[in-house]
């Protein structure tokens, strides 16, 4: 197929700081400036051209007056509010953006189109925002959507930026040079939840695993069984996560000493609620990274979640442990302001955090050769490491031409029923040296 085979090197790309809001608190530690040493050149160099695009001179041609970012998202359904409050959160911060000018004069907007979680609606999404709206970047919500998409939106030469999906397979530069995923990778995720299991369980222990059936769902189930292979930690049962209630049930009954969700979010206060109801109390209880909002996704289950613990890497703004932090009052004054009306929600921040991700994309390639463009979007994708002020202190967005994982390091937190907030439950755990950069 002729995505594979667009594969190269050009040139190296320019260093730029930015901070959310103007703020200055953003830190891009890893670019380097044009006209640097030959090796900084050659590492930062870009892995896509527009040579075998459908129309080379469109991907290249100057994006001006506005940048269209099209979204296909289940904007009706279960995950509507969660969707809902993350487009949000985008659309304040390329208000903020807006307000400052945009892009060298490049206003930033969104479009959104209903796919219902539905990945061949997401299919026929993308088509008419491509064809029809005339979109320069896309973003979707899903694994299953990014697999019904990626072919498609691949050879059109489109950039998929910062996919709210996990899966590795879509990592994979050569294959999807056209697209990146935004969460974290389950593989990751999971060896970081397993890194944490051996200090509390050195023996090892059993573990029972709640699946969703999704690819989302199964990308985190197979990341956790890929996490523990050569130690003493086993898969007791499994369950899917059809019947939540039937889960637990079924799940009890094997013992296990740790119950792991790999879920989507509407699993998260549903599983948790039917082990209330079985009357189960795993001693440790690991929630998926999505299952973020500690107002919606914990405290209706009360007592049930206590304890349960989490992967974080963005900032919550409803956490007492960063009420003092700079970034996050802006960010709290900056997004009230342009239009979020739930800017304590975990799902609005991701959002922002997104777009501010987006933004240091494009602020970046309008400085490559060509000016802003489809094409170097991309490039700039592919080498980009930058710190969103909303992001803890000390995990970045890292890509390089040979590593497509983004967030390579998370903060573990815990949630305690009692005061109905997370609380630090250790400090940020970086496995980026276990990947090739």
């Amino acid at each position: 197929m002729k995505r594979f085979l667009r594969v190269v090197s050009a040139a190296a790309l320019p260093a730029l700081v930015l901070g959310a809001c103007g703020s200055g608190s953003g830190t891009d530690t890893g670019s380097t400036e044009a006209g640097s040493t030959g090796g900084a050149a050659s590492a930062a160099a870009s892995v896509v051209n527009a040579d075998n695009c459908a129309d080379p001179e469109g991907v290249k041609a100057p994006i001006t007056g506005t940048l269209k970012v099209g979204w296909s998202a289940p904007t009706s359904g279960p995950l509507a509010d969660a969707v809902g409050n993350v487009i949000e959160g985008m659309r304040a911060r390329f208000a903020v953006e807006n307000a400052k000018g945009g892009i060298g004069g490049v206003r930033l907007e969104v479009v959104v189109k209903d796919d219902a979680f539905n990945p061949e609606r997401a299919k026929t999404n993308v088509g008419e925002l491509i064809q029809k709206e005339g979109v320069h970047v896309l973003e979707t919500f899903g694994s299953g959507q990014v697999d019904a998409i990626a072919d498609d939106q691949n050879d059109a030469c489109v950039p998929l930026l910062f996919a709210q999906a996990s899966v590795p397979a879509y990592r994979d530069i050569a294959k999807f040079p056209w697209t990146t995923e935004y969460l974290p990778s389950a593989d990751v995720e999971m060896g970081v939840v397993v890194e944490g299991l051996k200090k509390k369980y050195p023996n090892g222990a059993k573990i029972a695993l709640a699946a969703n059936q999704t690819e989302s769902g199964q990308g985190i189930a197979n990341g956790l069984k890929k996490a523990i292979e050569g130690t003493n930690f086993t898969i007791a049962a499994e369950a899917p996560l059809t019947d939540p209630r039937t889960a637990a049930s079924s799940l009890k009954s094997s013992g296990a000493e740790i119950l792991v969700n790999a879920g989507v979010t509407t699993d998260c206060l549903a599983l948790t609620q039917a082990i209330g109801r079985v009357g189960w109390k795993p001693d440790t209880v690991i929630q998926p990274s999505n299952c973020a909002d500690g107002a919606t996704l914990y405290a209706p289950a009360g007592d049930a979640a206590d304890g349960q613990q989490i992967l974080r890497w963005l900032k919550d703004p409803a956490n007492a442990a960063f009420a003092d932090d700079a970034a996050v009052k802006e960010y709290l004054q900056q997004s009230a302001a342009n239009g979020a009306d739930s800017p304590t929600n975990s799902y609005t921040v991701n959002g922002w955090a997104i777009a501010d991700l987006m933004v240091d994309d494009f602020t970046r390639a309008a400085k490559l050769e060509g000016g802003l463009s489809r094409l170097t979007i991309m490039q700039a994708a592919r080498t980009q490491d930058y710190q969103p002020p909303m992001f803890i202190d000390g995990i970045s967005f890292t890509m390089s031409p040979t590593q497509a994982y983004g967030v390579l390091a998370f903060q573990p937190f815990t949630w305690k029923a009692a005061d109905k907030a997370f609380a630090v439950g250790g400090d940020v755990i970086d496995i980026s040296s276990q990947y090739d950069k």
